[in-house]
């Protein structure tokens, strides 16, 4: 390769990563004028522990208050200073942990092997409509992932007390997170199981050095009507493309006009858990031929396992929104790294990721129009992505790849 083809492949870099940076300042400038109104109902709930308010009304409409009372406390300084200046902060805070989820998903995949060209570029390229939408929102799930990733590390490192704690508070902000322990029981870890019951209990009476006691058993309960109120009219909305929403809108008489039948809810209820059950025992079962692979593909042996998981956490959730499938940024980049460094020879992991990529990201509103994008939702197109992607990990491991 001469100098002068060095030197223009080096201009065309140089010229695409000037135009992303370009585009990126636009969107965060756009994001702190007219977006983040996720974040809104947390800065709110941060302003009400500072004055002991209560954090759980129904007067507050669409924007309700649904994480826990500890998260509140978590993020109480927010509400020292004004909105304004909160959304930069958080905005910022965004993007380091949107930096550190991929160094750290690098690691676990190829240690410290420096990356193939474009891995980090087309990992984002391939969840863009997840941790795009997670921004522009100032949604939690980042935070949560940071929380979910460092019980990783200390979980390698056989740091069981310091695992369990970062795990129990991913799980003050979303629930979801304890999808780990049922795996961890699986895997015999019950003393870090301890721990994270233990630190669980611990984080959920915070609270009470705010409102008292009596206070906080309070906020618990009202925490739990406004999630069993406010969440069964969204099981069928069309931004939710957990299994709940797949099946309600495919299986149940829906205003959507797209289920193929009309199944009783109970029935379909039935359904969603039976298929819930059935992908954890196919990780289960993947896990078990974790033996079988000599020379693994990633640096962590347990990657693989660990990226299904992160998945499953939207994919199970009764209220799995599609930025939500944030956490699906590992199993996409181990899956792109795997196609990199075979140099695309794998047609039918390379098809998958290329449907899952089509079939999410590149429908959105702004290419295809509002009417198209819609209907994608209402078919669960990400849904059928994200099971593409589910379907390329389960066959690295059945091929004694990673």
């Amino acid at each position: 390769m001469g100098m002068s083809e060095l030197k223009i492949k080096d201009f065309l870099r140089i010229t695409l990563y000037v135009i992303l940076i370009i585009v990126l300042l636009g969107y965060f400038r756009n994001t702190l004028r007219k977006g983040m109104s996720d974040f809104k109902v947390v800065h709110r709930a941060a302003t009400r522990v500072l004055h002991q308010e209560n954090l759980y009304n129904f007067e507050d409409g669409h924007y309700l208050y649904k994480y826990s009372p500890t998260f509140a406390i978590l993020v109480a300084p927010l509400g020292l200073v004004p909105l304004a200046s909160a959304k930069v902060l958080w905005l910022i805070g965004l993007c380091i942990c949107l930096f550190f989820i991929m160094r750290w998903g690098k690691g676990m995949i190829m240690g410290g092997k420096s990356p193939p060209p474009y891995l980090y570029l087309l990992t984002l390229l391939l969840t863009s409509k997840f941790w795009v939408r997670e921004i522009w929102l100032g949604q939690t799930d980042f935070l949560m992932l940071i929380f979910i990733f460092l019980f990783i590390r200390y979980l390698e490192r056989r740091k069981e007390l310091k695992a369990g704690v970062f795990l129990a508070l991913s799980a003050t902000i979303k629930p979801t997170s304890l999808i780990f322990l049922p795996y961890l029981l699986y895997k015999k870890r019950f003393k870090l199981v301890a721990y994270v019951g233990s630190w669980g209990i611990v984080l959920l009476f915070i609270p009470s050095f705010v409102y008292g006691f009596s206070g906080d058993l309070n906020l618990l309960y009202r925490w739990r009507t406004i999630l069993s109120v406010s969440s069964p009219p969204l099981l069928i909305a069309d931004v939710n493309q957990s299994l709940f929403g797949f099946f309600y809108r495919f299986f149940t008489p829906t205003p959507f006009g797209v289920n193929i039948l009309n199944l009783d809810h109970t029935l379909a209820t039935i359904l969603i858990y039976v298929t819930a059950a059935g992908l954890f025992l196919s990780l289960l079962f993947l896990n078990q031929r974790l033996t079988r692979i000599e020379n693994s593909l990633t640096h962590d042996r347990e990657t693989l396992e660990y990226s299904l998981l992160l998945i499953f956490m939207a994919l199970f959730s009764p209220l799995g929104w599609f930025q939500n499938f944030s956490s699906s940024i590992l199993a996409y980049m181990l899956v792109i790294y795997y196609v990199l460094k075979i140099r695309f020879k794998d047609r039918l992991v390379l098809a998958l990721l290329v449907l899952s990529f089509l079939m999410g990201d590149a429908i959105n509103f702004e290419i295809v129009g509002r009417r198209l994008n819609d209907l994608s939702l209402y078919l669960s197109f990400i849904t059928f992505g994200i099971f593409m992607v589910i379907i390329c990990l389960a066959k690295l491991r059945l091929s004694r790849i990673a």
